[in-house]
């Protein structure tokens, strides 16, 4: 499955208000219309607190 490319995720996650926690991360992308692969990559990130979008991107690789 390929990584959604930071431009999606950046319009997918505009209302984050950061640090957050993957849940949160998952209902704000949910909520902006995010597709069932953008949802299962976040949905597989470490549940931890991440502090802008370059750490969630930076996840996202290392779990890709």
């Amino acid at each position: 499955m390929t990584l959604p490319e930071e431009d999606r995720l950046r319009t997918l996650l505009s209302d984050v208000d950061f640090p957050c926690d993957r849940a949160e991360l998952l209902r704000q992308a949910a909520a902006q219309g995010a597709d069932d692969g953008t949802l299962g990559h976040l949905g597989g990130l470490p549940d931890r607190t991440y502090r802008d979008l370059g750490a969630v991107t930076s996840a996202l690789t290392e779990a890709g």
